[in-house]
């Protein structure tokens, strides 16, 4: 990591944050009040995160790094929309989230052939499934009890989809016991195979609120889930116009 660049501190998560999904889902940090309430129920718990993710409306400048390559984009998020407007080739791929059902458009409005498992950039395994999240609304959730993540005690929950059109079968999401922020995501695969790692790496403060400065996604090969295959980082650069 360079430096200068501040990592998310114990400060900042008891501040409350979790990130817009971006991805995830994905790219703001934003206060996740009565997360504690929500008590033991995961559904009352991802909703939360949900709601504080995709009800706030911004326009982003951010990036995909992977290697010495990076793919620049927008991100316009309006009330459970994300509209990724990539630069180079130019496209624009929009991802509508919600509970009974989610769709993949581009710029036309025109269903993507391939949905969530859309690649973003050539050269990356990163998927518009794993910029958006979008597994956070899937409808089978439980919870598996509780685990530390960097020391901080979280809620284990994991998500299975309704159908199958997810390069997923279970993901495991970890959120901060106090504030319901995001610290973690698994994704394994239908052959019950690690496939993708998510982590927050450091965060900023932009017009008052804490926003995502980098997240870290790593994808496995089937046969190990020790060695990242390939290590992608989602950075948000700041507003745009800024």
């Amino acid at each position: 990591m360079k430096q200068g660049r501040k990592n998310l501190t114990r400060g900042a998560w008891s501040k409350g944050l979790t990130f817009f999904p971006a991805a995830v889902a994905l790219c703001l940090l934003a206060p996740c009040p009565g997360a504690v309430g929500a008590g033991p129920d995961p559904q009352a718990l991802l909703k939360v995160a949900r709601l504080a993710s995709t009800q706030q409306e911004a326009v982003v400048r951010a990036r995909l790094r992977h290697g010495a390559e990076a793919t620049p984009f927008t991100l316009t998020v309006d009330l459970g929309r994300m509209r990724f407007a990539f630069e180079n080739p130019s496209r624009v791929i929009e991802v509508r989230l919600d509970e009974e059902s989610s769709g993949v458009f581009d710029a036309k409005g025109r269903p993507l052939q391939r949905g969530m498992r859309e690649p973003v950039a050539e050269g990356t395994r990163v998927t518009v499934e794993d910029l958006s999240l979008g597994f956070l609304y899937w409808p089978d959730a439980r919870l598996l009890g509780k685990e530390s993540v960097r020391t901080r005690p979280a809620w284990k929950i994991e998500l299975r989809p309704g159908k199958r059109g997810s390069e997923f079968a279970i993901v495991r999401v970890w959120l901060d016991e106090a504030s319901g922020a995001l610290l973690r995501i698994e994704g394994f695969d239908w052959q019950g195979h690690l496939s993708r790692r998510f982590e927050v790496v450091s965060g900023q403060r932009i017009d008052g609120r804490w926003m995502l400065k980098q997240m870290r996604i790593e994808s496995f090969a089937p046969d190990s889930a020790t060695r990242p295959l390939q290590r992608s980082y989602l950075e948000i650069l700041g507003k745009e116009g800024a």
